[in-house]
Order: structure tokens, then C-alpha cells, then sequence
């Protein structure tokens, strides 16, 4: 059997590995990977039954999918098992190489615009079909079109998020570039500390601590001597109830201080009201 959309699949896999490559994350990128899923799973199937089995229209449709899927699942493995992460460069890794293979093995003769006429009149023959067989294809048919198109409504609707409790540290002007990663001992430098709240109100602590870069795990903390400026110096921490509503926002701005040289990371905390912490932050500091 002759597979004329063969030129066709290896086209639309070379242009997938080039959007893969230029192109961010967009629904046209996404358009040309699922349509390269299925290119990869066709040019399989016209290496193994090329010249060789006899297949109606609907027989390629349902092993080319059959095909894709299978190909997909392999060739992520793969790849995954090489030490290449599972992404869509799977497809450019093993479908374009195996297109390309295809493509000058089992070239078509016939004009890809004569087998797509042909394909569509063979595929929608009904004609050895009895009245209520025929009522039957078309409804399945009708159904798999609506809901083809209900999943693409889906898709573009858009639902509003759930935010999760965060918590924010930027530096003096309320950038993250400024944060203070060397400290003079003794001398303060301004952290600005913000909490976000979740779906829900809730009561929270804002939690700091200083942790030796060489710390084991097993040490224990003791509170922070001074607040204002907050003095710090390995394993102290300091520890402020605050509440936040739904959605809403707290924020501090704390002056701290290191009392020993060293290398330290500072950590700030969010921890719920049942002790877990929710969100982290921390900053690798040097002190000297």
C-alpha cells in the first residue's frame, strides 16, 4: 500500500525541531507537537507496512494512532534512560531521524492531494453498511466531534487560581537584586519580609533563623537576644505571630544584624498555625 503523506510527516517533524528549538511555549508550538506525535506515529507505520500489507483508510487512521502512542511512551523511555530529560525533544530525537529513514525507503508515487481525496471517500464509504449500522457510525461520529470540540471550549476558559500561602524577601528598595548577602558584624542591613495568604484566613509565624553553612541537621535553635536591630548569631531565631486574610498580604521590614564572622544562609519561614512550614526563603550570606 502506498503512504502519500509521508513527505508531508517528515515536513511537519523538521518544522517541530525547529519552533522546538526557537519558538517559547505557545499554542502554535503545541499545535505543531501534536500534529508531530502523530507524523512520527505514521512514518512508523509506513516502514513496517509499505509495499507490504494492504490496509483501508480507516486501518491507517486507527494504527497510526495506535503507533503514536506507543512510539511516544518508547521513545521518552529512551531517552530518559540515556540521562535526557522526558520532553517534547523526544519526538526530534527519535520521530525526524526515523521520518527522514522512511522517507528515502518507502518514497510515495502518488500526489498527496489525489490520496487525500481518495482517503476521505473511502473513509466516510458506508455503502456495505445496513440502514441502522449507518444511523449508528454517524451518531458515534457526531459524538466524537462534539466532544472534540467540547474538550477545545475547555481549554480556552479561563478559571480563576487558588493561591497558596507564600512568603516574599526583597532587599531595601523592595527588589530581590538588593538583598544583603555580605554583612558587616555588628552592623544591620534591611531585609523586607512579605507574607501572602492563601484561599483561606489563617494565623501564621514568620520565622527567622541564622544556620552555619557547615550545620549538621541536628543542632537546636535558641531565640535572637535583641529585636531592634534583630541580632543574630548561629542558630538563633526569631519568631512573629501575624495573620492573614484571604488573599491578603502582611509585610515587615526587619534590621538585622550578625554578631559572629562566618557563612551562614539566612532563612525566613512561613509556618502555618499547625507548625508546618509552608514557604521558604533564605539568603546565603558571608560575615566578616
Amino acid at each position: 500500500m502506498e503512504f502519500p503523506f509521508l513527505g508531508l510527516a517528515v515536513a511537519v517533524l523538521a518544522l517541530h525541531s525547529i519552533f522546538a528549538v526557537v519558538l517559547p511555549p505557545s499554542p502554535i508550538r503545541s499545535a505543531v507537537a501534536i500534529v508531530a506525535f502523530f507524523a512520527m506515529g505514521y512514518s512508523l507505520l509506513t516502514l513496517i507496512a509499505g509495499g507490504r500489507l494492504r490496509l483501508n483508510a480507516a486501518e491507517v487512521l486507527a494504527y497510526t494512532v495506535g503507533l503514536t502512542i506507543l512510539l511516544t511512551s518508547l521513545s521518552a523511555l529512551t531517552v530518559s534512560l540515556i540521562g535526557i530529560p522526558i520532553t517534547e525533544f523526544a519526538v526530534v530525537i527519535i520521530g525526524l531521524p526515523l521520518s527522514v529513514v522512511t522517507w528515502l525507503t518507502r518514497r510515495p508515487r502518488l500526489h498527496p492531494r489525489t490520496a487525500l481525496a481518495g482517503f476521505g471517500r473511502r473513509y466516510f464509504d458506508f455503502s456495505e453498511y445496513s440502514p441502522g449500522e449507518k444511523w449508528i457510525a454517524t451518531a458515534l461520529f457526531a459524538a466524537i466531534i462534539g466532544a472534540v470540540v467540547f474538550l477545545l471550549f475547555l481549554s480556552v476558559i479561563e478559571f480563576p487560581d487558588r493561591p497558596s500561602p507564600g512568603l516574599a524577601i526583597t532587599g531595601p528598595d523592595g527588589t530581590p537584586q538588593t538583598l544583603p548577602t555580605t554583612f558587616v558584624i555588628g552592623q544591620p542591613k534591611d531585609v523586607i519580609v512579605t507574607g501572602m495568604g492563601g484561599p483561606a484566613p489563617g494565623s501564621f509565624v514568620v520565622q527567622i533563623r541564622l544556620i552555619p553553612a557547615n550545620a549538621t541537621g541536628s543542632e537546636s535553635f535558641h531565640n535572637a537576644t535583641q529585636l531592634s536591630p534583630l541580632l543574630l548569631d548561629p542558630f538563633a531565631e526569631y519568631r512573629e505571630p501575624i495573620t492573614l486574610a484571604a488573599g491578603g498580604t502582611w509585610t515587615k521590614r526587619f534590621s538585622i544584624a550578625l554578631t559572629e564572622a562566618g557563612v551562614f544562609d539566612l532563612y525566613f519561614d512561613l509556618i502555618d498555625g499547625v507548625g508546618t512550614v509552608v514557604a521558604s526563603n533564605h539568603i546565603p550570606v558571608d560575615a566578616s
